[in-house]
C-alpha cells in the first residue's frame, strides 16, 4: 500500500530582516525584470500571511512555480529572485558584426538575399534569413514583405470611373 502526504496548506516566509524588507522593496519598485520584481512581491506577501493560494491567484501563476520561488529564498536569498542561466547558442555574429549587418540592411532593404551574401563575404560566417530577420527586428527595423504595385501600369481614365 502507497502512503500519500497532504501537502501542507500553505507555507511562509518567516524570518525577513528590516534590511531584506527594504531591499526586496526597492526589488519590487525597480527590479530589472517584470520575473524579480514578481518574485521580490510574492516574498514580502508571503511573509506578510499571504497563503500559497493566493500567491498563485495574485500572479496567474501555478503553485509550484510560487513554491520554488519561496524555496530559492530561502536557499539563496535575494540572489534566488534572478533567472538561473538557460541553454542556447552564443550568437554568431558579435556585437561589430551585427552592427555592420544593420548597416548592409539599411543600404539594400529590399533584398535580404544581397545582405546575407554581403555578410557571408566580409564575416566569413553564414546566417539564415530567419537570423536577419531576428536581428532586425531586435534593432527595431520593420520585416515586412515587399507588395508588388500594378498602379503604374493602369489606365487612369478607366480607374476613375
Amino acid at each position: 500500500r502507497m502512503l500519500v502526504m497532504a501537502r501542507p496548506e500553505s507555507r511562509f516566509i518567516s524570518k525577513l530582516t528590516k534590511t531584506q524588507v527594504q531591499n526586496l522593496e526597492e526589488l519590487c519598485d525597480d527590479g530589472a525584470n517584470s520575473r524579480i520584481r514578481h518574485r521580490a512581491h510574492a516574498i514580502l506577501l508571503s511573509f506578510r500571511g499571504t497563503t500559497v493560494n493566493a500567491l498563485t491567484e495574485i500572479f496567474q501563476t501555478s503553485r509550484n512555480a510560487v513554491c520554488r520561488w519561496l524555496d530559492r529564498w530561502d536557499a539563496e536569498g535575494i540572489d534566488g529572485l534572478a533567472d538561473k542561466p538557460r541553454p542556447g547558442a552564443p550568437p554568431k555574429l558579435n556585437a561589430d558584426q551585427q552592427e555592420r549587418a544593420i548597416e548592409l540592411l539599411a543600404q539594400h532593404p529590399r533584398s535580404s538575399a544581397t545582405v546575407l551574401l554581403a555578410v557571408k563575404k566580409e564575416t566569413g560566417k553564414q546566417i539564415s534569413g530567419e537570423t536577419l530577420k531576428r536581428l532586425a527586428k531586435k534593432n527595431g527595423l520593420v520585416w515586412k514583405r515587399m507588395r508588388k504595385s500594378l498602379r503604374g501600369k493602369r489606365d487612369q481614365k478607366k480607374f476613375a470611373t
